[in-house]
């Protein structure tokens, strides 16, 4: 390609990342406009793009930043600082959301002996109101939710269980808007990538680390085309796991098919079909195949093995006692005001010590009261217990 000594346009186009149709608070996103440098000695990269990134996501549509030149050539420069501008912060507001919020950009370059002069324009999916409008709204569904106090594999399938009950799959994949975590909490429908940025923001602003994956989805049977398609990875106890909430969507509660499995049992319930992840682009995607990225999110092989329960022992460590009560009374309450349950579905069923079909406050007494007994010395299982009283 050639270019201008002056100006150098460069485009980077992100590709629409529509699923294939097979199958909290968070920190408001304030509108900031920051200073550009009139200091004689040019800013570092790491500055720069410090600056890009609160320009981005203040959803600012053209802007300029200065950066020393270092050892970036003019065809490096724009698309590098982009990237760094969307490196990780564990902010759901930034990173992986941030790259999913870019339509395109293009970028004019100027440049002396020391310095290179940016401007960039950049298009979007949402606008500044948009996503302040968002962030009330999860300001309201994430409390909700009771996260806090929750062990990190609870808030994981509660985040789960809530978007794939409450979002459809998007009818109309020309509308722009069915790319945003915004059309999914207020239409209550998206395509891979909304669905995928909001679930994004939701698990980092909950402390769970988690990046989004982009790539293709193939059939191995020949009876669909490839299609681009996004799913996630989320961290617990020190290893990463698949998630795919898309394919997910409207599954009864406990029968995900791609929940938190491992590299080698991803696509156990449907081995026709495949997610290839995206290795070689000229966009500013990870290379997710690079031993850098493995390293830096370990997927385990397996999917995360279950917890075994056993009846009234609900936060599972072999001893029954007041916690257990406790959180038998915390999830009824939350059932008796519809809120969104945080028990799994083994949680559920072990929860429920008189077998009646529910668990409630009676299941709760009936944990205390045999947990009176035990402290006292008796020396009986918690079903003989249930039988005797």
């Amino acid at each position: 390609m050639s270019l201008s000594s002056k100006i150098l346009a460069v485009i980077s186009s992100f590709v629409l990342l529509a699923g294939a149709a097979v199958p909290y608070s968070s920190t408001a996103a304030e509108i900031s406009f920051p200073e550009i440098s009139t200091e004689d000695e040019p800013v570092s990269s790491e500055a720069a793009a410090a600056k890009i990134r609160e320009y981005l996501r203040s959803r600012t549509e053209q802007f300029t930043v200065e950066t020393a030149k270092g050892s970036y050539t003019k065809e490096q420069i724009a698309p590098e600082m982009i990237k760094k501008a969307f490196e990780e912060t564990g902010i759901g507001i930034e990173g992986d959301y941030l790259r999913f919020a870019v339509k395109s950009y293009k970028c004019q370059i100027k440049g002396n002996n020391d310095k290179y002069i940016l401007t960039y324009t950049v298009y979007y999916y949402t606008t500044a109101e948009e996503e302040a409008d968002l962030t009330k709204r999860l300001g309201v569904i994430v409390p909700s939710l009771n996260l806090s106090g929750m062990s990190d594999y609870n808030k994981i399938e509660t985040i789960y269980k809530y978007v794939t009950s409450h979002i459809t799959y998007s009818e109309n994949i020309n509308d722009p808007y069915a790319y945003s975590a915004y059309n999914a909490i207020f239409n209550r429908n998206a395509v891979c990538q909304g669905i995928a940025q909001l679930m994004y923001r939701m698990y980092n602003d909950s402390g769970i680390s988690c990046r989004v994956i982009a790539g293709t989805s193939h059939d191995n049977s020949g009876a669909n085309n490839d299609g681009n398609h996004v799913w996630l990875i989320v961290k617990l106890d020190g290893k990463y796991y698949l998630i795919d909430p898309t394919w997910d969507l409207n599954a009864k509660s406990g029968s995900f098919r791609f929940f938190l499995k491992g590299t080698d049992d991803f696509e156990y319930d449907t081995p026709q079909l495949k997610h290839i992840a995206q290795s070689e682009s000229p966009l500013p995607f990870p290379d997710y195949n690079s031993e850098e990225f493995k390293k830096a999110y370990p997927i385990s092989q397996y999917k995360f093995p279950r917890k075994k329960y056993c009846l009234g022992d609900i936060d599972c460590n072999k001893m029954i006692d007041s916690v257990d009560a406790s959180l038998i009374l915390a999830e009824f309450a939350r059932r008796s005001v519809h809120m969104p349950s945080s028990f799994t579905s083994d949680q559920s069923e072990f929860g429920d010590v008189n077998n009646d079909g529910k668990v409630d406050s009676v299941d709760a007494s009936t944990v205390l009261a045999y947990y009176a007994a035990v402290s006292s010395g008796a020396d009986l299982a918690l079903a003989d217990f249930i039988k005797t009283h």
